[in-house]
Protein backbone atom coordinates (compact mmCIF):
# COMPACT_ATOMS: atom_id res chain seq x y z
CA UNK A 1 0.00 0.00 0.00
CA UNK A 2 1.27 3.34 -0.65
CA UNK A 3 -0.44 6.24 1.24
CA UNK A 4 -0.26 9.22 -1.41
CA UNK A 5 -1.95 11.62 1.16
CA UNK A 6 -0.82 11.30 4.43
CA UNK A 7 -2.73 12.80 7.47
CA UNK A 8 -2.10 12.91 10.80
CA UNK A 9 -5.60 11.90 11.87
CA UNK A 10 -6.78 8.89 14.21
CA UNK A 11 -9.25 7.57 11.38
CA UNK A 12 -5.83 6.97 8.86
CA UNK A 13 -3.60 5.45 11.70
CA UNK A 14 -6.72 2.78 12.47
CA UNK A 15 -6.77 2.05 8.69
CA UNK A 16 -3.57 1.55 8.05
CA UNK A 17 -3.04 -0.74 11.77
CA UNK A 18 -5.86 -2.92 10.00
CA UNK A 19 -3.84 -3.62 6.72
CA UNK A 20 -1.13 -4.75 8.77
CA UNK A 21 -0.29 -8.43 10.38
CA UNK A 22 -1.67 -9.14 14.28
CA UNK A 23 1.92 -9.79 15.22
CA UNK A 24 3.38 -6.40 13.90
CA UNK A 25 -0.33 -4.49 14.97
CA UNK A 26 0.76 -5.11 18.77
CA UNK A 27 4.09 -3.62 18.25
CA UNK A 28 2.60 -0.34 17.50
CA UNK A 29 2.33 2.15 19.54
CA UNK A 30 -1.64 3.98 20.40
CA UNK A 31 -2.12 7.09 17.86
CA UNK A 32 -2.28 9.20 21.36
CA UNK A 33 1.28 8.14 22.47
CA UNK A 34 2.98 8.28 18.72
CA UNK A 35 5.30 11.56 19.59
CA UNK A 36 8.65 9.47 19.77
CA UNK A 37 7.33 7.73 16.00
CA UNK A 38 7.63 11.73 14.50
CA UNK A 39 10.94 11.84 16.27
CA UNK A 40 12.63 8.96 14.48
CA UNK A 41 11.07 10.49 11.10
CA UNK A 42 12.79 13.53 11.72
CA UNK A 43 16.21 11.98 12.89
CA UNK A 44 16.08 9.47 10.10
CA UNK A 45 15.28 12.40 7.71
CA UNK A 46 18.04 14.75 8.97
CA UNK A 47 20.85 12.01 9.58
CA UNK A 48 23.19 12.28 6.77
CA UNK A 49 23.83 8.76 6.16
CA UNK A 50 19.90 7.85 5.95
CA UNK A 51 19.13 10.83 4.36
CA UNK A 52 15.51 10.08 2.42
CA UNK A 53 15.24 6.64 4.03
CA UNK A 54 12.00 7.73 5.98
CA UNK A 55 10.12 8.44 2.61
CA UNK A 56 10.57 4.98 1.83
CA UNK A 57 7.96 4.31 4.66
CA UNK A 58 5.07 3.60 2.54
CA UNK A 59 6.89 2.22 -0.04
CA UNK A 60 8.62 -0.66 2.25
CA UNK A 61 5.16 -1.25 3.14
CA UNK A 62 3.98 -2.87 -0.18
CA UNK A 63 7.73 -4.41 -1.07
CA UNK A 64 9.60 -4.73 2.31
CA UNK A 65 12.14 -5.87 0.04
CA UNK A 66 15.06 -3.21 0.74
CA UNK A 67 17.97 -4.67 1.79
CA UNK A 68 18.80 -6.25 4.99
CA UNK A 69 22.03 -7.98 6.49
CA UNK A 70 22.27 -10.28 9.66
CA UNK A 71 23.67 -8.14 12.23
CA UNK A 72 24.64 -9.91 15.44
CA UNK A 73 25.02 -8.17 18.67
CA UNK A 74 21.42 -6.42 18.56
CA UNK A 75 19.58 -5.85 21.91
CA UNK A 76 15.80 -7.21 20.71
CA UNK A 77 13.83 -3.74 19.85
CA UNK A 78 11.90 -1.78 22.11
CA UNK A 79 8.51 -0.36 22.19
CA UNK A 80 8.80 3.20 20.68
CA UNK A 81 5.97 4.14 23.19
CA UNK A 82 7.32 2.57 26.33
CA UNK A 83 11.15 2.50 26.12
CA UNK A 84 14.16 4.43 23.88
CA UNK A 85 15.16 2.74 21.03
CA UNK A 86 19.01 3.09 19.56
CA UNK A 87 19.85 3.25 15.63
CA UNK A 88 23.40 3.06 14.90
CA UNK A 89 23.32 4.74 11.49
CA UNK A 90 26.58 4.24 9.20
CA UNK A 91 27.88 5.81 6.23
CA UNK A 92 30.52 3.83 4.17
CA UNK A 93 32.83 4.47 2.17
CA UNK A 94 32.39 1.91 -0.48
CA UNK A 95 32.95 3.02 -3.76
CA UNK A 96 30.90 0.46 -5.35
CA UNK A 97 28.27 1.97 -7.88
CA UNK A 98 29.97 5.29 -8.42
CA UNK A 99 31.32 6.05 -11.93
CA UNK A 100 34.89 6.13 -13.34
CA UNK A 101 35.18 10.04 -13.18
CA UNK A 102 33.43 9.76 -9.09
CA UNK A 103 36.19 7.23 -8.28
CA UNK A 104 39.12 9.55 -9.52
CA UNK A 105 37.08 12.28 -7.55
CA UNK A 106 36.68 10.43 -4.51
CA UNK A 107 39.62 8.27 -4.87
CA UNK A 108 38.68 4.30 -6.28
CA UNK A 109 38.90 1.34 -3.75
CA UNK A 110 42.84 0.95 -4.85
CA UNK A 111 43.34 4.24 -3.31
CA UNK A 112 41.92 3.76 -0.26
CA UNK A 113 42.91 0.37 1.85
CA UNK A 114 40.09 -1.58 3.02
CA UNK A 115 36.70 -0.66 3.46
CA UNK A 116 35.98 1.75 6.55
CA UNK A 117 32.65 3.39 7.97
CA UNK A 118 33.27 7.30 6.65
CA UNK A 119 30.28 8.12 9.31
CA UNK A 120 28.64 6.78 12.80
CA UNK A 121 26.12 8.23 14.18
CA UNK A 122 23.91 7.03 17.36
CA UNK A 123 20.07 7.73 16.79
CA UNK A 124 19.02 8.05 20.00
CA UNK A 125 14.93 7.80 20.89
CA UNK A 126 13.78 7.92 23.90
CA UNK A 127 9.94 8.51 24.76
CA UNK A 128 11.30 10.59 28.11
CA UNK A 129 12.53 13.08 25.55
CA UNK A 130 10.79 15.81 23.62
CA UNK A 131 13.63 15.37 21.23
CA UNK A 132 15.72 12.56 18.85
CA UNK A 133 19.58 12.88 19.94
CA UNK A 134 21.70 12.30 17.07
CA UNK A 135 25.17 12.05 18.53
CA UNK A 136 27.91 12.19 16.63
CA UNK A 137 31.81 9.80 17.06
CA UNK A 138 34.47 11.54 15.35
CA UNK A 139 35.95 8.98 12.88
CA UNK A 140 39.47 9.36 14.23
CA UNK A 141 38.02 8.73 17.79
CA UNK A 142 40.42 6.27 19.73
CA UNK A 143 38.11 3.42 21.41
CA UNK A 144 38.91 -0.03 22.43
CA UNK A 145 37.37 -2.03 19.48
CA UNK A 146 36.95 -5.82 20.58
CA UNK A 147 39.62 -8.51 19.54
CA UNK A 148 41.77 -5.89 18.57
CA UNK A 149 42.51 -3.28 21.24
CA UNK A 150 43.06 0.53 20.77
CA UNK A 151 42.42 1.82 16.92
CA UNK A 152 40.11 4.89 15.43
CA UNK A 153 36.66 4.31 16.00
CA UNK A 154 35.90 3.66 11.87
CA UNK A 155 38.25 1.14 11.43
CA UNK A 156 36.42 -2.05 13.27
CA UNK A 157 33.90 -1.40 10.01
CA UNK A 158 37.20 -3.02 8.10
CA UNK A 159 38.41 -5.33 10.59
CA UNK A 160 34.90 -7.06 11.51
CA UNK A 161 32.11 -5.34 8.90
CA UNK A 162 28.83 -3.91 11.09
CA UNK A 163 28.91 -6.76 13.79
CA UNK A 164 32.11 -5.38 15.15
CA UNK A 165 30.65 -1.69 15.00
CA UNK A 166 27.81 -2.56 16.75
CA UNK A 167 29.76 -4.44 19.28
CA UNK A 168 32.02 -1.48 19.85
CA UNK A 169 29.93 0.80 19.91
CA UNK A 170 28.10 -1.22 23.00
CA UNK A 171 31.24 -1.79 24.43
CA UNK A 172 32.69 2.06 24.61
CA UNK A 173 29.08 3.54 25.35
CA UNK A 174 26.99 1.15 27.54
CA UNK A 175 24.06 1.77 25.45
CA UNK A 176 22.30 -0.88 23.70
CA UNK A 177 21.89 -0.91 20.08
CA UNK A 178 18.38 -2.19 18.72
CA UNK A 179 18.68 -1.65 14.63
CA UNK A 180 21.31 -0.97 11.85
CA UNK A 181 21.26 0.84 9.28
CA UNK A 182 23.84 1.98 6.60
CA UNK A 183 24.07 3.40 3.13
CA UNK A 184 26.95 3.60 1.13
CA UNK A 185 28.39 6.89 -1.21
CA UNK A 186 26.69 6.22 -4.32
CA UNK A 187 23.21 5.38 -2.36
CA UNK A 188 23.97 9.01 -0.63
CA UNK A 189 24.25 10.63 -4.01
CA UNK A 190 21.44 9.17 -5.27
CA UNK A 191 19.54 10.22 -3.06
CA UNK A 192 20.60 13.46 -2.80
CA UNK A 193 19.85 13.55 -6.49
CA UNK A 194 16.39 12.03 -6.17
CA UNK A 195 15.01 15.19 -3.87
CA UNK A 196 16.28 17.44 -6.12
CA UNK A 197 19.15 18.86 -4.86
CA UNK A 198 19.76 20.63 -1.21
CA UNK A 199 20.47 24.42 -0.92
CA UNK A 200 23.23 25.43 1.47
CA UNK A 201 24.83 28.55 2.66
CA UNK A 202 28.32 29.24 3.39
CA UNK A 203 30.34 31.76 5.15
CA UNK A 204 33.31 31.15 3.43
CA UNK A 205 34.93 29.33 0.53
CA UNK A 206 35.11 25.88 1.02
CA UNK A 207 37.83 23.96 -1.27
CA UNK A 208 38.75 20.36 -1.34
CA UNK A 209 39.89 18.64 -4.34
CA UNK A 210 40.13 15.37 -2.55
CA UNK A 211 36.66 15.23 -1.54
CA UNK A 212 36.01 16.97 -4.95
CA UNK A 213 34.33 20.17 -3.59
CA UNK A 214 34.66 23.32 -4.81
CA UNK A 215 32.34 26.42 -3.45
CA UNK A 216 34.78 29.15 -4.72
CA UNK A 217 33.14 31.66 -2.48
CA UNK A 218 30.36 32.73 0.45
CA UNK A 219 26.69 32.12 -0.52
CA UNK A 220 23.80 29.98 -1.34
CA UNK A 221 24.58 27.26 -3.85
CA UNK A 222 22.10 23.99 -4.67
CA UNK A 223 24.09 20.91 -4.00
CA UNK A 224 24.04 17.69 -6.37
CA UNK A 225 24.35 14.35 -5.20
CA UNK A 226 28.15 14.73 -5.85
CA UNK A 227 28.63 18.36 -4.19
CA UNK A 228 26.55 16.93 -1.43
CA UNK A 229 28.68 14.30 -0.98
CA UNK A 230 32.04 16.46 -1.23
CA UNK A 231 30.63 18.37 1.41
CA UNK A 232 30.04 15.89 3.82
CA UNK A 233 32.90 14.40 3.68
CA UNK A 234 35.52 17.14 2.60
CA UNK A 235 38.48 17.09 5.57
CA UNK A 236 41.19 19.45 4.54
CA UNK A 237 39.33 23.63 3.49
CA UNK A 238 41.51 26.10 4.55
CA UNK A 239 40.68 28.04 7.48
CA UNK A 240 39.95 24.19 9.59
CA UNK A 241 42.11 23.89 12.55
CA UNK A 242 40.75 20.02 13.83
CA UNK A 243 39.66 18.25 10.21
CA UNK A 244 37.38 15.87 12.03
CA UNK A 245 35.96 18.23 13.99
CA UNK A 246 35.22 21.13 11.30
CA UNK A 247 33.56 17.70 9.07
CA UNK A 248 30.76 17.10 11.86
CA UNK A 249 30.06 20.55 11.72
CA UNK A 250 29.36 20.80 8.08
CA UNK A 251 27.04 17.65 8.57
CA UNK A 252 25.30 19.24 11.18
CA UNK A 253 24.49 21.73 8.96
CA UNK A 254 23.79 19.52 6.04
CA UNK A 255 21.26 17.33 8.15
CA UNK A 256 19.46 20.66 9.17
CA UNK A 257 19.59 22.05 5.12
CA UNK A 258 18.49 18.22 4.00
CA UNK A 259 15.46 18.34 6.87
CA UNK A 260 14.73 22.12 6.12
CA UNK A 261 14.44 20.79 2.37
CA UNK A 262 12.42 17.85 3.09
CA UNK A 263 9.60 19.59 4.76
CA UNK A 264 9.33 22.40 2.41
CA UNK A 265 8.47 19.69 -0.20
CA UNK A 266 4.97 19.81 -1.76
CA UNK A 267 4.68 16.30 -1.73
CA UNK A 268 6.54 14.17 1.47
CA UNK A 269 6.34 11.03 -0.42
CA UNK A 270 7.67 11.09 -4.15
CA UNK A 271 7.80 8.16 -5.76
CA UNK A 272 11.00 8.52 -6.95
CA UNK A 273 12.28 8.92 -3.85
CA UNK A 274 10.86 6.04 -2.35
CA UNK A 275 12.08 3.92 -4.76
CA UNK A 276 16.08 5.82 -4.25
CA UNK A 277 15.19 4.54 -0.55
CA UNK A 278 14.58 1.27 -0.73
CA UNK A 279 17.35 0.70 -3.08
CA UNK A 280 20.17 1.82 -1.46
CA UNK A 281 19.65 2.16 2.39
CA UNK A 282 20.61 -1.19 4.00
CA UNK A 283 19.18 -2.19 7.31
CA UNK A 284 18.74 -4.93 9.81
CA UNK A 285 16.59 -7.54 9.16
CA UNK A 286 14.21 -6.40 12.07
CA UNK A 287 13.76 -2.73 10.89
CA UNK A 288 11.05 -3.20 8.56
CA UNK A 289 8.84 -1.10 6.68
CA UNK A 290 6.21 -2.23 9.28
CA UNK A 291 7.91 -0.45 12.36
CA UNK A 292 8.03 3.09 10.48
CA UNK A 293 3.87 2.65 9.46
CA UNK A 294 3.11 5.87 11.17
CA UNK A 295 6.11 8.32 10.00
CA UNK A 296 4.83 9.06 7.12
CA UNK A 297 1.99 10.85 8.21
CA UNK A 298 3.62 12.30 11.34
CA UNK A 299 6.69 14.03 9.30
CA UNK A 300 3.22 16.17 7.20
CA UNK A 301 2.32 17.08 10.52
CA UNK A 302 6.43 18.16 11.58
CA UNK A 303 6.32 20.34 8.55
CA UNK A 304 3.78 21.94 9.63
CA UNK A 305 4.78 22.60 13.18
CA UNK A 306 8.68 22.43 13.25
CA UNK A 307 9.51 24.10 10.04
CA UNK A 308 12.99 24.08 11.18
CA UNK A 309 13.61 20.40 13.11
CA UNK A 310 14.54 22.10 16.01
CA UNK A 311 12.55 21.18 18.13
CA UNK A 312 12.78 17.01 17.16
CA UNK A 313 16.85 16.79 16.77
CA UNK A 314 18.62 17.26 19.49
CA UNK A 315 22.72 17.39 17.52
CA UNK A 316 25.71 16.20 19.80
CA UNK A 317 29.12 14.90 19.67
CA UNK A 318 31.29 12.68 21.77
CA UNK A 319 32.98 14.87 23.92
CA UNK A 320 36.75 14.88 22.82
CA UNK A 321 39.54 16.60 21.93
CA UNK A 322 42.58 15.98 19.21
CA UNK A 323 45.45 14.27 20.57
CA UNK A 324 48.79 12.93 18.66
CA UNK A 325 49.98 9.43 20.22
CA UNK A 326 53.10 8.10 18.65
CA UNK A 327 52.90 10.29 15.59
CA UNK A 328 49.31 9.35 14.67
CA UNK A 329 46.54 12.08 14.93
CA UNK A 330 43.62 10.62 17.44
CA UNK A 331 40.76 12.25 18.69
CA UNK A 332 41.07 10.85 22.25
CA UNK A 333 37.82 11.11 24.39
CA UNK A 334 36.79 13.51 27.28
CA UNK A 335 36.18 10.34 29.00
CA UNK A 336 34.81 11.82 32.20
CA UNK A 337 32.10 13.85 30.09
CA UNK A 338 31.53 11.98 27.37
CA UNK A 339 30.89 9.08 30.63
CA UNK A 340 28.19 11.47 31.66
CA UNK A 341 26.69 11.84 28.43
CA UNK A 342 26.04 8.60 28.06
CA UNK A 343 24.61 7.61 31.34
CA UNK A 344 22.41 10.65 30.71
CA UNK A 345 21.29 9.71 27.46
CA UNK A 346 20.52 5.66 29.31
CA UNK A 347 18.69 7.33 32.17
CA UNK A 348 16.80 10.03 30.22
CA UNK A 349 17.55 12.58 32.42
CA UNK A 350 18.93 16.30 30.39
CA UNK A 351 21.76 16.30 28.64
CA UNK A 352 22.82 19.90 29.56
CA UNK A 353 26.02 21.51 27.94
CA UNK A 354 27.65 17.84 27.22
CA UNK A 355 28.30 17.17 23.52
CA UNK A 356 27.59 20.42 22.26
CA UNK A 357 31.02 22.16 21.54
CA UNK A 358 33.98 20.91 19.31
CA UNK A 359 37.32 22.19 20.00
CA UNK A 360 38.81 24.72 18.25
CA UNK A 361 35.81 24.48 15.89
CA UNK A 362 32.69 27.41 16.00
CA UNK A 363 29.58 25.65 16.49
CA UNK A 364 27.28 24.14 13.65
CA UNK A 365 25.03 26.02 12.49
CA UNK A 366 22.62 23.03 12.96
CA UNK A 367 22.88 23.81 16.59
CA UNK A 368 22.31 27.25 16.86
CA UNK A 369 18.83 28.10 17.12
CA UNK A 370 18.41 32.01 15.75
CA UNK A 371 15.53 34.04 15.64
CA UNK A 372 15.35 37.32 12.78
CA UNK A 373 13.99 40.51 14.34
CA UNK A 374 11.93 42.98 12.18
CA UNK A 375 8.64 44.03 10.60
CA UNK A 376 9.91 43.74 6.87
CA UNK A 377 9.62 41.15 3.92
CA UNK A 378 13.76 41.66 3.84
CA UNK A 379 13.20 40.52 7.83
CA UNK A 380 11.38 36.98 6.02
CA UNK A 381 14.06 36.84 3.29
CA UNK A 382 17.11 36.74 5.97
CA UNK A 383 15.12 33.78 8.14
CA UNK A 384 14.89 32.05 4.67
CA UNK A 385 18.67 31.85 3.97
CA UNK A 386 19.38 31.18 7.34
CA UNK A 387 16.93 28.10 7.19
CA UNK A 388 19.34 27.71 3.86
CA UNK A 389 22.57 27.60 6.08
CA UNK A 390 20.72 25.33 8.19
CA UNK A 391 20.08 26.87 11.41
CA UNK A 392 17.69 26.35 13.64
CA UNK A 393 15.50 29.05 12.48
CA UNK A 394 12.52 30.01 14.77
CA UNK A 395 9.38 32.44 13.61
CA UNK A 396 10.40 35.90 12.67
CA UNK A 397 9.54 38.75 15.89
CA UNK A 398 9.63 42.06 16.47
CA UNK A 399 12.30 44.09 17.57
CA UNK A 400 12.93 44.47 21.65
CA UNK A 401 12.97 48.66 22.48
CA UNK A 402 16.14 49.84 22.15
CA UNK A 403 17.28 46.96 20.01
CA UNK A 404 15.76 48.69 16.50
CA UNK A 405 19.39 49.37 14.83
CA UNK A 406 20.66 46.21 12.48
CA UNK A 407 23.05 43.99 14.65
CA UNK A 408 23.39 40.85 16.19
CA UNK A 409 22.28 39.79 19.57
CA UNK A 410 23.70 37.26 21.85
CA UNK A 411 23.32 36.26 25.51
CA UNK A 412 26.28 35.86 28.13
CA UNK A 413 28.07 32.59 27.03
CA UNK A 414 27.15 32.52 23.32
CA UNK A 415 29.87 34.26 21.62
CA UNK A 416 31.05 31.40 19.85
CA UNK A 417 27.24 31.07 17.98
CA UNK A 418 27.18 35.08 17.28
CA UNK A 419 30.39 34.59 15.76
CA UNK A 420 29.41 32.05 13.00
CA UNK A 421 26.00 33.72 12.80
CA UNK A 422 28.15 37.06 11.79
CA UNK A 423 30.18 35.33 9.25
CA UNK A 424 26.93 35.51 7.25
CA UNK A 425 26.26 39.59 7.45
CA UNK A 426 28.74 42.51 6.43
CA UNK A 427 31.63 42.08 8.57
CA UNK A 428 30.54 46.05 10.05
CA UNK A 429 27.37 44.65 11.30
CA UNK A 430 27.67 45.14 15.00
CA UNK A 431 27.48 42.70 17.80
CA UNK A 432 26.28 43.08 21.17
CA UNK A 433 25.53 40.83 24.49
CA UNK A 434 22.33 41.44 25.40
CA UNK A 435 20.52 40.61 28.80
CA UNK A 436 18.91 36.99 29.19
CA UNK A 437 15.43 38.84 29.02
CA UNK A 438 15.97 40.50 25.86
CA UNK A 439 15.94 36.99 23.86
CA UNK A 440 13.93 33.95 24.25
CA UNK A 441 14.41 30.81 23.47
CA UNK A 442 16.39 31.56 21.18
CA UNK A 443 20.53 31.43 21.38
CA UNK A 444 21.17 34.30 19.22
CA UNK A 445 19.34 36.90 17.12
CA UNK A 446 19.47 39.31 13.97
CA UNK A 447 17.67 42.25 13.92
CA UNK A 448 16.99 43.54 10.13
CA UNK A 449 16.39 47.31 11.29
CA UNK A 450 15.63 50.46 8.66
CA UNK A 451 19.87 50.94 8.18
CA UNK A 452 19.97 47.18 7.02
CA UNK A 453 20.65 48.27 3.61
CA UNK A 454 24.05 49.11 4.91
CA UNK A 455 24.71 45.34 5.93
CA UNK A 456 23.02 42.94 4.12
CA UNK A 457 23.02 39.14 3.72
CA UNK A 458 26.60 38.40 2.14
CA UNK A 459 24.81 35.07 1.40
CA UNK A 460 21.60 35.56 0.15
CA UNK A 461 20.38 33.18 -2.56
Amino acid sequence: MVVTKPTPTAPMAARLRRRLPEPIRRRLPPWRRARPWALVASGLVAVLVSTSAVWGINLLLQFDEHPTLNVTGLTPESDFASGPRNVLVLGSDDRAGLTREEQAAFGSEEDVEGERSDTIILLHVDPRRDRAVVLHFPRDLRVRIPGHGLDKINAAYELGGPDLVVRTVKSYTGLPIHNYLEIDLAGFQDLVDAVGGVRVCIDRPMVDELAGLNLPRAGCYLLDGARALGFVRARHIAGDIVPDFARIARQQQFMRAMLNRLLSLGSLLDQQVLEEAVANVTTDEALTGADLVLLGQKLRQLAEQDPSGGESLDFRVVPSIPQDIEGVSYVVAEQADADRLFEAMAEGRPLGRLGLTLAQTLPSPGVITVRVLGSSEVAGEVARTLRFAGFVVLPVGEAPPGYEDSQILYRSGMGPRGERLAGYFAEDLPRTMAEDEVLGEEDVAVVVGEDWERFGTVTGP
